[in-house]
């Protein structure tokens, strides 16, 4: 835009660009209260409108600076690239100190690096829904380093990604500046990155963690190694959910005992004492862990209560158990709707023929056809769940593909009554992928949540047991066997699952007392019993918690007045001082008193309050943090039930994160060096981003659009802007 002479128009990409970042300015202008200049025409030298002094300049003449100015040889001077402001630059009478010195102060140079340490400069958003941000324009090598270091840990790089040149080319051209490291430099940043961010975590945990629930796993990396993962869960001081993996190390075997040891080294160096929970599967290496594990931290004063509800068995595995054990036998059932989608699956020519037929049949479902796993029955219900939609399309394919009925030989294709069987099952499933989604959720707390499903299944089992026309009487009768094993004795279940719903103010014991009565219409005295030994149970809970409450806030007794010897008149008057200390000492027993009743009455007026009227929205956390004083007592154990995760998938996930770290181009890693990328990646993320899960449908969809050129990015201020240059002929 600097150039003198013909000017050439700015392709219509550049206006576009150009008009987006100045209503971005403008809306920060106008958000922070600053002036903003109205006047358009300043802008129409982005638009083709040179300034009018420089497109009287000359093409011919002594160039001087030209990189950053346009010469004119009439009169021997020279315009500014930037601001178009007019210097003369004759080299006997002026010479060129001036235009040096205004390189040094253009307002309108890119990259202009200010002598003032404390001057910062404006730069657009690169987080989603954040706005402008003010960055140094000095060079500061040790943050690029740290940049660098968790570009590569959260994406997941290899160290090698450095010496790609691309990655060199990319910041060669971004920041020419910064000296790249090698990939021993990059290795070495990264793991003093793990350490840096230990020790900011070791005390966060002991500022803003009181009691932690764990949750663990193992499994054997490409490297044939044993590895264990531990996750913490805590809510901190602030009433916000953490998960933090504290452990991802290499361990010789899956031994109970040795697992054991294991974990509590690792809670040893992090200085966790409290625990209340550990949540595990149900291996039977496992119990020798729990007790190991609860013999331990008893030993450190560190249990809650007195551990009867340390143990917590992953509901999700549970639940798969009941699931797996009732349709064992009943997959002959929907047999046929698998062959017919292992036909389409067979061939690209097959899956070709098969989109021809979705659209011949008006179909507009975006639903991938995908072939279940024998072994796993939530591919099952998504195969399900998928197929039934194409049943026209399939109808279709048996008539236009003549090998159609060849591939299924002696079995027919699946016919109307295994298309409604179908169905039938996907419904039935869809209770129990539901409930598993639930279980499964390691980003927000779920204890909550955990009996409402439970409930559910429970009546929903109980009816398709005594419905013996549907298919599923049998399977239901086998489900209830496995739900009875360990969700159905008071005895086997932690009676966590209840208190965290009890803690929900828009539930409390109220809604447990009428599921008992739903679940257990013909068995009233089993809810009798089964609400009177949760009652019982949280009453002991609280009167530990109370214990150790009134412990931590109790002042000091005051110490009684002795005389050693005095006259008549001063043991009068010291007599009377006694007397009237006795009775301010006798008040304030009355008002601990008194304030000790309240606290025994807590927990019954939590039971006897009202619900909370019921919100889509209604965020526990908040509303505990906003009735700490009215509930001083039930909001610690609140703080700690609701951190407490009903599965192990938090610790499972970072077996995701591992295999991608540990993958076959990078199995030579140490240990040390895979737990510092493991833990890192889990540490940066909730202080950075807000990462959301992958949706490769949806990006299939964009770019099929974006092919087709039906996306056109453009914001509402921008486009407003456009209009405003348009009606001023601007543009």
């Amino acid at each position: 835009m600097g150039h003198t002479g013909d000017k050439q128009p700015l392709p219509w990409e550049m206006r576009v660009r150009v008009a987006y970042h100045v209503a971005q300015a403008l809306d920060y202008c106008s958000m922070k209260n600053r002036k903003i200049y109205h006047d358009l025409n300043a802008y129409r030298i982005l638009f083709d409108e040179m300034d009018q002094r420089a497109n009287n300049s000359s093409k011919q003449g002594v160039i001087i600076e030209q990189e950053h100015y346009s010469s004119e040889e009439e009169v021997q001077s020279a315009a500014c690239k930037y601001c178009h402001k007019i210097y003369l630059c004759d080299s006997r009478t002026h010479g060129t100190s001036n235009l040096n010195y205004h390189l040094t102060r253009c307002a309108k140079k890119p990259l202009i690096v200010s002598d003032d340490p404390t001057q910062t400069t404006l730069t657009f958003p690169n987080v989603e829904g954040s706005g402008l941000v003010s960055t140094s324009s000095k060079l500061n090598l040790q943050a690029c380093r740290r940049a660098l270091s968790i570009f590569v840990i959260l994406d997941e790089q290899p160290f090698k990604v450095v010496e790609g040149e691309g990655f060199k080319f990319m910041l060669r051209t971004l920041l020419p500046q910064f000296t790249i490291p090698s990939r021993r430099t990059v290795a070495r940043n990264n793991f003093q990155l793990f350490m840096e961010e230990k020790v900011r975590l070791k005390a966060f945990f002991k500022s803003d963690c009181n009691r932690v629930a764990l949750t663990t796993d193992c499994w054997t990396s490409i490297q044939n190694l044993n590895y264990l993962t531990l996750t913490a869960h805590f809510v901190d001081n602030d009433w916000n959910y953490q998960k933090r993996i504290i452990s991802s190390t290499v361990i010789p075997n899956h031994k109970g005992d040795t697992v054991g040891k294991k974990i509590e080294e690792v809670l040893k160096d992090w200085g966790i004492r409290n625990v209340s929970t550990i949540t595990v599967d149900n291996a039977s290496s496992n119990d020798v862990v729990v007790a190991f594990l609860k013999k331990k931290i008893n030993n450190m004063d560190g249990l809650m209560g007195d551990g009867e509800h340390f143990h917590m068995r992953c509901a999700a595995h549970i639940l798969n158990l009941v699931v797996t054990d009732g349709l064992k036998e009943k997959k002959l059932a929907i047999s046929s709707i698998r062959n017919v989608v292992r036909f389409v699956k067979s061939s690209p020519h097959m899956a070709t023929k098969f989109r021809e037929c979705v659209q011949l049949a008006g179909i507009f479902c975006k639903k991938l056809l995908s072939l279940d796993i024998s072994t796993h029955w939530n591919s099952t219900y998504l195969m399900l769940e998928a197929a039934e939609k194409f049943q026209v399309a399939f109808g279709k394919l048996e008539v236009e593909e003549s090998s159609y009925k060849d591939f299924f030989g002696e079995v027919s294709p699946p016919t109307s009554y295994d298309w409604d069987i179908a169905r039938a099952f996907a419904t039935f499933l869809k209770l129990f992928y539901e409930a598993t989604r639930v279980f499964s959720s390691s980003q927000h707390k779920s204890i909550h949540a955990a009996f409402h499903q439970l409930s559910t299944i429970y009546c929903e089992l109980q009816n398709a047991f005594l419905n013996l026309n549907t298919i599923f009487a049998s399977v239901a009768e086998d489900m209830l066997a496995k739900y009875d094993k360990y969700w159905g004795n008071i005895a086997n279940i932690n009676k966590m699952l209840y208190f965290g719903v009890i803690f929900y103010p828009q539930y409390k014991l109220k809604y447990v007392e009428w599921c008992f009565q739903d679940m257990y219409a013909t068995k009233s005295e089993v809810a009798i019993e089964l609400i009177t030994l949760i009652k019982e149970d949280l009453t002991k809970m609280y009167k530990w918690y109370k214990k150790v409450h009134d412990k931590k806030n109790n002042l000091p007794q005051p110490t009684p007045m002795v005389v050693d010897s005095a006259s008549h008149d001063e043991t009068s008057i010291a007599v009377a001082h006694n007397s009237q200390m006795a009775r301010i000492q006798a008040f304030e027993d009355h008002l601990k008193e008194k304030d000790s009743i309240d606290q025994q009455n807590e927990l019954e007026g939590y039971y006897s309050s009202k619900c909370v009227k019921m919100s889509e929205n209604f965020d526990i956390l908040a509303w505990w943090k906003c009735n700490v004083t009215q509930y001083p007592i039930l909001s610690l154990i609140a703080k700690d039930i609701l951190a407490i995760p009903v599965s192990t998938v938090a610790s499972e996930s970072a077996f995701s994160t591992g295999g991608r770290v540990i993958e076959t181009f990078r199995s030579s890693l140490k240990p040390k060096m895979d737990e510092a990328l493991i833990c890192t990646q889990n540490w940066l993320k909730p202080s950075l981003t807000c990462f959301k899960d992958l949706n490769l449908s949806e990006d299939v969809d964009i770019s099929e659009e974006i092919i087709k050129g039906k996306i056109i990015c453009v914001s509402f201020n921008c486009l407003n802007f456009l209009i405003y240059l348009c009606v001023h002929n601007i543009v």
